[in-house]
């Protein structure tokens, strides 16, 4: 799976965020990395959508919704030609959104600070998704990123990599394979930590068949209960 990343922010160079993402995908040749300014060609940017699987729109929240340069970018790049009429060019991939905000998680509930959840805030790029039948994913949100303890930005950097490249991101079972996979390939390129990074991998895969035998049992009862 290749997945495009379309980094819409109009301030890229002063973002605090934005260069934290891309170091965290720099090792992966299967994510596109694509920053958009208002100038662009239309076609480059539609044959660049029909090689990826994947695309992700990046950018901070401006005013509940996204900096002018993404609405000019879709506004052009997105006709009503390539994405339904005839063609429906996008159809079968998918779209994430990935955004950023200074304010707290919990300000973005019903009763709070800002009334809606961020879900809520992005609907009109589900709606998008839907009339050029993608599949819409679910939003990642980051909240007052310059806030995050080391090991909160260790964790976020794990959530947006699997976001990115892991086809079944949202089951626990398919972000444990990813995360083994991503062990083994740290292994097979560095010896001096392969010791410690397969006893990590070792108790990963001793818990992960423990819940696999779990799992199992769940069922099992299940059957019974329905028989």
């Amino acid at each position: 799976m290749k997945t495009l990343v379309i980094v819409a922010h109009p301030q890229l160079e002063n973002s605090d965020v934005q260069p934290f993402f891309r170091e965290a995908i720099a090792n992966f040749s299967n994510v596109t990395w694509h920053p958009i300014t208002n100038s662009f060609d239309v076609l480059e940017e539609q044959k660049l959508l029909i090689s990826h699987e994947r695309i992700i729109f990046e950018f901070p929240l401006y005013w509940y919704s996204a900096p002018a340069v993404l609405k000019h970018w879709l506004d052009d790049v997105f006709t009503m030609k390539f994405t339904t009429g005839n063609r429906y060019a996008l159809a079968g991939k998918e779209l994430g959104i990935v955004v950023s905000t200074g304010d707290k998680e919990r300000s973005f509930r019903a009763g709070e600070e800002e009334q809606f959840t961020i879900s809520e805030l992005m609907r009109p790029y589900q709606a998008l998704a839907g009339k050029v039948r993608m599949h819409y994913l679910p939003v990642l949100a980051v909240h007052q990123f310059l806030y995050l303890t080391p090991d909160d930005q260790q964790r976020l950097m794990i959530r947006y990599q699997q976001y990115l490249t892991n086809p079944k991101f949202e089951h626990f079972s398919e972000r444990s394979e990813w995360f083994q996979q991503q062990l083994q390939e740290r292994i097979r390129a560095n010896a001096t930590m392969a010791p410690e990074l397969e006893q990590i991998l070792n108790v990963i895969q001793n818990n992960q068949d423990e819940l696999d035998d779990l799992q199992w049992n769940l069922t099992e009862l299940k059957k019974e209960e329905d028989s």
